[in-house]
């Protein structure tokens, strides 16, 4: 059975026939449902060009995983993959690549590479290379995964939904949970896109610090893991020093004293959203 497709969008008007030309490509047939919140640039109107299964999300009630299990509902077939509308693959293999990925019956879950964009801030740019890339860092850290161009098996959904409330790491969550009861996940590099964000300092900060409540409630901690040294002050020196050593290889050098500020942004919004979190979480 053919895949089935689920593209969330939201005014992508710079990128996302970009997206859909090249998902059109590809050598594989498919099935394609937008999740479209209430986009009013334009991107509703290419939508349209390519697909007429289009399911609106008003403005104000787009819940990351409550929209994911919308999605879910309204779909068909055991694997559904998912393609957020700025993500652009970067082959006509693509797809394939990525569900090929489920070669054993207890993958739950595979993820692709993605790869920054052209006009990329080297410092973000770099941050993408390093998560992602052939999967070497990926191996040390404790869980990873991105649904921005992944797919999932619907029968492991059935067991266990996407979380109706979190506003960020619904993937991180539902992925931990259903690899703590046994599921695998894989990471295919073949199976790549490109996908990058200049974000502003106010816009680190944010995404950090939604990013740093979720993870409070996801992941067990010890007192130590969530002291302020080791969850803000290591990281954010061992940076700034990778972040030099890449810059200077790269002869980025005028980007050199924007290492500090990016990073002071980034970890000052994950402290400040996973302080809070550990409160909430405390309470209950």
């Amino acid at each position: 059975m053919k895949p089935f497709i689920i593209m969330r969008s939201y005014n992508d008007i710079d990128v996302i026939e970009h997206t859909l030309e090249a998902l059109f490509k590809q050598n594989m047939p498919f099935e394609l449902l937008v999740l479209d919140n209430e986009s009013n640039d334009g991107t509703r109107e290419i939508v349209d060009k390519y697909t007429d299964n289009v399911i609106n999300i008003p403005r104000g009630e787009y819940i990351p995983g409550k929209v994911l299990n919308e999605g879910m509902r309204s779909s068909t077939g055991e694997i559904v993959v998912f393609l957020n509308s700025d993500c652009e693959p970067e082959s006509d293999d693509w797809l394939k690549n990525l569900v090929n990925g489920f070669d054993c019956h207890n993958t739950a879950a595979v993820f692709g590479s993605q790869l920054p964009r052209s006009d990329c801030h080297p410092i973000h740019a770099k941050d993408i290379l390093d998560t992602f890339g052939q999967g070497l860092k990926q191996s040390s850290w404790n869980h990873c995964f991105s649904m921005a161009a992944s797919a999932i098996r619907r029968s492991v959904w059935n067991v266990h939904n996407f979380s109706d409330e979190l506003k960020y790491s619904e993937d991180i969550d539902w992925t931990w949970k259903i690899k703590t009861m046994g599921y695998k996940i894989k990471y295919v590099p073949e199976a790549k896109v490109y996908h990058s964000h200049n974000y502003t300092l106010q816009q680190c900060y944010k995404r950090q610090y939604g990013e740093g409540r979720a993870e409070a409630d996801i992941f067990s901690w010890s007192r130590w893991q969530r002291s302020f040294p080791r969850y803000v002050i290591l990281p954010y020196c061992k940076r700034i020093i990778k972040d030099c050593f890449y810059l200077l290889s790269t002869f980025n050098y005028r980007y050199l004293t924007m290492s500090p500020l990016i990073r002071g942004a980034q970890l000052y919004g994950r402290w400040s959203g996973f302080r809070n979190g550990i409160k909430e979480v405390s309470r209950c």
